[in-house]
Parts: structure tokens; sequence; C-alpha cells
């Protein structure tokens, strides 16, 4: 083969890899997603996990977070300590977070912590003092649009 085959190859090749390897920026998330249909600023984990994980925060460690760009995160001090939270799971009243795709099983789980809970408590002590919301839900709590409104459990009753 000759150097301007393999020349073209080479600029083919790295056509392609800068078209997959991009990333395309889009502010909803696919798949399924909650509104945050409450007057306060949520926190807002949609998992297929019957518990509460470590997804929405990032770490408290500096050292975690020399890679996150800080419009991806949110940082704050806990007990004195910093904490990065995600901002796809921070919802302003009336905004999506939360979203997962695909929805492979029929039931998922929401998890909700007000901001002011995550502003005073570590993660850990969230849950073990229990100062979430869980809900069990399934593809037909669901809109057309695959978001679910979450409201509180008061006014979701009266619905």
């Amino acid at each position: 083969m000759n150097t301007r085959k393999i020349g073209k190859i080479l600029v083919l090749v790295s056509v392609i890899s800068v078209i997959f390897g991009s990333c395309i920026i889009d502010t909803k998330p696919l798949g399924y997603t909650v509104r945050n249909c409450t007057s306060d600023t949520l926190l807002i984990q949609l998992t297929t996990s019957d518990t509460l994980d470590n997804e929405l925060c990032w770490g408290k460690n500096p050292r975690d977070t020399i890679e996150l760009a800080p419009e991806d995160t949110i940082g704050i001090r806990v007990h004195g300590e910093k904490v990065i939270y995600f901002n796809f799971f921070y919802a302003l009243p009336d905004s999506t977070a939360g979203g997962i795709y695909p929805f492979g099983n029929d039931t998922c789980y929401i998890y909700a912590i007000k901001w002011q809970i995550a502003k005073h408590y570590t993660l850990e002590e969230i849950r073990a003092k229990k100062l979430y919301d869980r809900r069990a839900v399934t593809k037909k709590d669901f809109n057309n649009n695959q978001d679910f409104e979450y409201r509180p459990e008061e006014s979701a009753r009266s619905h």
C-alpha cells in the first residue's frame, strides 16, 4: 500500500473517531424522567435500585472532583467537608431531573431529597435517618412524554 492510501485511511479513521467520540449536549435526559412539581428544590434520583445509592453524589474528597466541569456539579459543605452533587439530579421547582434509559423492568424507584436536607446532612446520614421520600412507580405512572410528575404526597392523592 502506498503512503497516499495510508494517509487517506488515517484521515478517514480520524474523522470517524471524532464523529463517534463527540458528545451531543442535550438539556433533557433521554428516557424516563421526573418533573419536580413541588415548591422545593430537590435532589431526585430515578433508579431501578430499591435502595438509595451513591450515584447522585460524586464524593467528598477534593481529588474526586478534579475531572469534573463546574457546570456539571454543585459543591456544598456539609459538616465542614466538601460534597459534590451532579446537576443531573438537582431539580428546581417545575424542572426535570433523574432520567433513566432504558427502563427494563416494570417497577422503578424515585428518591427525592429536599435541597435543605442535602445541605445539612451527609448522604450516609440521609440514608440512616431516612430523610428522603421513596416511591415505587411503574411505567404506567409516567405520562406520554415518559415524564413522572413528582408532587407532595398529600396533593398526589387528591389527583
